[in-house]
C-alpha cells in the first residue's frame, strides 16, 4: 500500500474516533440542575424592563444564567410536553415572562405570588421573556 493512502487511512481513523467521543460525550453530559443554582434574585416586571430596554445587555447579563423570579401569576397552561407554563403579569397586558417548570409545582392559578428559579433562554422581542427548566421556590 501507498505511504499517502496509509497516512490518509489513520488521519481518517483518527478524526472518527475523535467525533465519535465527541458525540458520546455531549449525549451522557448531565443535565443542568437549577435547584443547585445561586439565581439571580429579581421581578418579573424587573427583568422584563430591562430586555425591553436594552435586548443585548440583558442578554450578557442574564441569558443562560439562573434566575430567581418573583411576582404575580398570570396565567397557568400545560404544554405539547405536558410540562407546566405560568405567565407572569407585566405592566403591559399584552407581553409577559414565560416560564416552563421542570416538574410539577402542584396547583397554581391567577393571581398568585410566586418566586420561581429557572434558566433564562432569551427574549422573544415584542413578546416575552422566556424561562425554562424551573422550580418553585415559594
Amino acid at each position: 500500500m501507498k505511504r499517502w493512502v496509509r497516512i490518509l487511512l489513520i488521519v481518517m481513523a483518527v478524526l472518527l474516533l475523535g467525533g465519535g467521543s465527541y458525540v458520546y460525550y455531549i449525549w451522557n453530559k448531565p443535565h443542568r440542575d437549577v435547584t443547585q443554582e445561586k439565581g439571580i434574585d429579581i421581578s418579573a416586571q424587573q427583568l422584563y424592563d430591562e430586555f425591553k430596554a436594552n435586548e443585548a445587555a440583558a442578554n450578557k447579563k442574564y441569558l443562560n444564567k439562573a434566575v430567581q423570579l418573583n411576582g404575580e401569576v398570570g396565567d397557568v397552561s400545560v404544554n405539547q410536553d405536558s410540562s407546566v407554563v405560568v405567565n407572569f403579569k407585566t405592566n403591559d397586558p399584552i407581553f409577559v415572562i414565560n416560564c416552563t417548570f421542570k416538574t410539577s409545582p402542584g396547583v397554581l392559578k391567577a393571581g398568585d405570588h410566586i418566586v420561581f428559579k429557572g434558566i433564562c433562554t432569551g427574549y422573544i422581542p415584542d413578546n416575552d421573556v422566556v424561562i425554562n427548566e424551573g422550580v418553585l421556590v415559594k
